[in-house]
């Protein structure tokens, strides 16, 4: 009787031990899908993220990032945009009212994929074998503290505009660039240009010898937007060129045909039409025949394709396509459209 009852016992308690697992599993699953679906003004919720590191986005091979670090992010720049005084321009946003939130939501989904874009891009630079240490990180601080006077006035600039401590300026925003620079020195030295460079040098043949219209091969062969008027770039000053057009356009004689120049975008090769004074400043008129070749840019979205991208949040997805999250909402993409649009000059869309 005795050993019925204590098997009685066991078996009563192992009844209450589940029925109490499940009451847990059950408050745990509401406690995440709360989360998941909150919209950020519960003092609970935001206390429960910042303690524990619930995932908004896995990146596969890079890692995760968390809500509260999106969360922290939105409201630093947030809080940037209110403490300019853009009242004077019009272009003060109450990011309370409907289109308020919607613009924080549009900011929200920026901050995500340069998020996205940092764990990639750290992930690519160690499989280079990249390591930026923290002594670099306050090396490029510290030379970077001219401009904002002293390292206390930029340690005030950051709370003051940002909520953000220094050690916080180096690790969102230092750091990741820091990767990114010598990544893309990486890229320069890996890629192969020979197809382009061979490209250009053939039409450098055919038009140094003047046996092709300068115009004719730049309509025919040139890339770029000024292909369709000839090559035509129209009347520019020093500012308006990059520095290795700039440099070699203004050094040039009218009706003279450069030697092919490589810049940051590709290869060109310029004709000099005219150059005047005006103003008291400089002006050419030149043609040129571009072929581009592949830029950091175009090579780190090719790169980010590659990446598998899962993100949990309710309002965003995950286009493989474009290598970027996007709204799932159709009113959102409306939304964000719109702005794109509508929105010349106006400081707060590019927070």
């Amino acid at each position: 009787m005795a050993k019925k009852t204590k098997q009685l016992k066991i078996k009563n308690l192992a009844v209450w031990v589940i029925l109490a697992a499940l009451v847990i599993f059950l408050a745990l699953a509401a406690l995440v899908f709360g989360i998941y679906r909150s919209d950020g003004k519960n003092r609970f919720v935001e206390t429960i993220e910042k303690a524990a590191p619930f995932p908004a986005v896995y990146v596969k091979g890079a890692g995760f990032i968390n809500i509260s670090e999106i969360k922290e992010d939105n409201q630093a720049i947030k809080r940037f945009y209110e403490s300019q005084d853009f009242d004077k321009v019009g272009m003060r946003i109450d990011f309370e009212t409907d289109q308020g939130k919607k613009r924080l939501k549009v900011t929200e989904k920026g901050i995500i994929n340069k998020l996205i874009e940092n764990k990639i891009v750290i992930a690519l630079a160690k499989k280079r074998g990249i390591e930026i240490s923290d002594a670099a990180v306050d090396q490029q601080v510290s030379s970077s503290i001219d401009e904002f006077g002293n390292r206390q006035n930029l340690m005030s600039d950051l709370a003051r505009l940002y909520g953000w401590s220094l050690e916080d300026f180096k690790q969102k925003v230092v750091k990741p660039e820091i990767y990114a620079d010598r990544l893309a020195e990486v890229f320069s030295n890996e890629a192969n240009v020979s197809k382009q460079e061979a490209k250009i040098n053939s039409l450098y043949e055919r038009v140094s010898a003047k046996k092709d219209n300068f115009q004719k091969v730049a309509e025919e062969s040139s890339e770029g937007e000024s292909a369709k008027n000839g090559g035509d770039l129209g009347w520019s000053d020093e500012s308006q060129l990059i520095p290795e057009i700039s440099e070699k356009a203004f050094s040039m004689q009218v009706g003279e045909i450069s030697p092919v120049v490589k810049s940051s975008l590709g290869f060109h090769i310029l004709k000099l039409e005219e150059k005047k004074t005006e103003d008291g400043e400089n002006l050419v008129h030149i043609r040129q025949i571009f072929v581009k070749t592949a830029t950091f840019g175009d090579w780190l979205l090719d790169q980010m394709k590659k990446y598998n991208v899962v993100v949990f949040l309710k309002d965003y997805g995950w286009n493989a396509n474009t290598a970027r999250v996007e709204f799932r909402d159709k009113g959102m993409q409306d939304f964000e459209n719109n702005l794109d649009i509508n929105s010349e000059g106006d400081p707060s869309v590019f927070f």
